[in-house]
């Protein structure tokens, strides 16, 4: 779902947004070995997200992806949202196309097919 949504931006001469940082972490080496077959990692790198090696990281509150002040916002697809669990600032739990979308517009938004070009 994440390399749908970047190549969808990569097409319209998108990527990350200016101050957002996007972290992808597999969930495992299988995965991990998987999306590099996939040509996913590249497509990745490319569009401007932080690809992690797998491990736990944020939904256990350590690692990037965990806010550090009170005034940032994440918006993640981990499976854990315990008041501080992923750092002091807001958290919202969303589906990867969403993280994905919200990470290349900068703001919270759902994704729909098509969203990056030209209206």
């Amino acid at each position: 779902m994440y390399a749908h949504v970047m190549a969808e931006a990569e097409r319209a001469g998108k990527k990350v947004a200016d101050g957002v940082r996007f972290y992808i972490q597999f969930g495992s080496q299988d995965v991990e070995r998987y999306a590099h077959q996939q040509g996913y990692t590249e497509l990745f790198e490319r569009t401007g997200v932080d690809v992690i090696k797998p491990g736990c990281g944020a939904c256990i509150g350590c690692g990037p992806g965990v806010s550090d002040r009170g005034d940032q916002v994440t918006v993640s697809a981990i499976n854990r949202n315990y008041k501080g669990r992923s750092g002091p600032g807001k958290l919202y739990l969303a589906s990867p196309l969403t993280v994905a979308a919200s990470a290349v517009r900068g703001e919270i938004v759902e994704y729909r097919d098509g969203m990056f070009e030209p209206e």
